[in-house]
């Protein structure tokens, strides 16, 4: 079942190259509406994710501080396009947060799986390590791509599908 599940957020992967395939590297900040979630935010924010999620599992993120400051759950994002890496840099540290997290769930036992997960604040919804592992994977990637998909639509780009 980890297969199926790990196969289909690969679909999330390959969105997320599509939808920033065609943005100019000066675009990737633009907001039509100010705090909007823009492109480099939402790419930088899931690898983010991905990369301070592999401690629940025993693993040290590898994100530096300055990303962690531009991309952590309460940040802002900014349309000061000088704040932020280039689109390549954001994809690829995406690519590599997620195939990481990827390998560290698959080593994951079951009963890793079923602890309760470590956050008071996100455990209400995300009771467990697996669940958390699922979200993360899944909806997460999902929301957050939707809103880039929204976004290139507000900014006059076209649909990726």
């Amino acid at each position: 079942m980890l297969e199926h599940l790990i196969q289909g957020s690969r679909v999330n992967l390959d969105y997320a190259h599509k939808l920033v395939a065609d943005i100019p590297e000066e675009n990737m900040c633009l907001q039509k509406v100010p705090g909007m979630n823009h492109a480099a935010w939402v790419l930088g924010h899931i690898t983010y994710v991905f990369d301070s999620m592999v401690s629940v599992y025993g693993e040290k993120p590898s994100m530096s501080d300055d990303w962690k400051k531009l991309f952590n759950l309460a940040s802002k994002p900014d349309a000061d396009r000088s704040k932020y890496p280039s689109k390549q840099a954001l994809l690829d540290a995406y690519h590599a947060a997620y195939e990481r997290f990827v390998e560290v769930v698959k080593r994951a036992s079951p009963e890793l799986l079923a602890q309760e997960f470590p956050n008071p604040r996100l455990r209400p919804t995300l009771p467990t390590i697996g669940i958390a592992m699922v979200h993360v994977l899944t909806s997460h990637q999902g929301v957050h791509l939707g809103q880039l998909s929204a976004w290139r639509r507000a900014h006059g780009m076209p649909s990726v599908t």
